[in-house]
């Protein structure tokens, strides 16, 4: 309860970390909402060739004639679900960065360009857009937050630890709930306001309030990993968000990033933000539990490991070796 306090008191005096996570919160989920309503039913296409006598016609695409190829970062946004790129001789080229399905449909769509009109694979629910949307800024806030911890470190005020009438265990969990305390609480409650106004939302609260406090737990864990390797607070911090963001991105937090690229593809597998968005998308999609136990268990197991590797490691430098 001590540290709790002590925390809090540290808290206030950097009110501003916590406006900003919140502002960072309410715009994600906010971005998420309005995507969403704003999707259309259509994919779209582009189609590279001087050849205006090329034609593509769907029902579920829109395709828009290019004289030159695509910069990849419009793929990359979103703007394009795909390229198609005459060669001449009745040849063509595809490029897309989204999954083997995709590529399929356009491969299908150059073989049928009158008649192929299957819908998009895989589509996100609103609720995993919302959650999707989420996993980088609420894991960028579990970074910011375990500032505290860092600090006792990197000034050496945790070796009182060997000394005090607590429990090195009480205290890292302590921090540990503080931090989650900081980073579920406002986002729970913008989900639960946006639940009340009659936003559809595509989870029950319940569902919500057991999917992001897995996030924020594996996203603590880390964070300590992360601090009981760095030691230093502002490095933590630096190497935390640069790791945060470029692993939520390619595990398809936005967009999916598959493409084909059989090492890139094995990476992305291993990062547990795509098992995380695996079960929440198979969750919402009406699947039981039982069958997304793999994606589960990973997450777990990830955060088991982190935690405890984290107060195995922060006790060795700090506690034990005081002793």
């Amino acid at each position: 309860m001590s540290v709790l306090k002590n925390n809090y008191y540290r808290m206030k005096s950097k009110k501003y970390y916590l406006m900003i996570s919140i502002a960072m919160t309410m715009i994600s989920i906010f971005s998420a909402v309005y995507f969403h309503a704003k999707l259309e039913v259509k994919g779209s296409i582009a189609v590279v060739t001087t050849n205006k006598d090329t034609v593509f016609q769907s029902d579920y695409f829109t395709f828009t004639i290019l004289d030159k190829e695509l910069p990849r970062y419009q793929l990359m946004l979103g703007k394009y679900d795909g390229e198609i790129i005459e060669k001449g001789d009745g040849e063509f080229e595809i490029v897309t960065i989204k999954n083997h399905d995709v590529r399929k449909i356009l491969e299908e769509i150059v073989k049928k360009p009158y008649g192929y009109t299957p819908p998009l694979p895989d589509a996100r629910g609103i609720g995993t857009n919302i959650l999707g949307f989420l996993i980088l800024f609420i894991l960028l806030q579990c970074v910011l937050f375990m500032f505290m911890l860092a600090e006792d470190m990197e000034r050496k005020q945790i070796e009182r630890m060997a000394v005090a009438p607590i429990s090195f265990f009480s205290y890292v969990l302590s921090h540990f709930i503080f931090t989650f305390a900081l980073v579920f609480i406002p986002a729970f409650s913008i989900l639960a306001v946006m639940k009340g106004f009659g936003f559809a939302m595509g989870f029950s609260l319940w569902q919500y309030a057991l999917l992001l406090a897995l996030l924020c737990m594996l996203g603590i864990a880390f964070s300590m990993f992360l601090i009981s390797l760095v030691k230093v607070s502002d490095t933590a911090n630096m190497i935390g968000s640069s790791i945060v963001t470029l692993t939520t991105i390619l595990s398809g937090s936005f967009y999916s990033f598959e493409k084909g690229n059989k090492m890139l593809e094995k990476i992305i597998w291993v990062l547990p933000q795509k098992d995380y968005l695996s079960f929440v998308q198979g969750l919402e999609s009406g699947k039981a539990v039982s069958a997304m136990l793999p994606q589960l268990s990973y997450c777990l197991v990830i955060l088991l490991v982190f935690f405890t590797f984290s107060v195995i490691k922060i006790k060795n430098d700090y506690v034990l070796r005081k002793d």
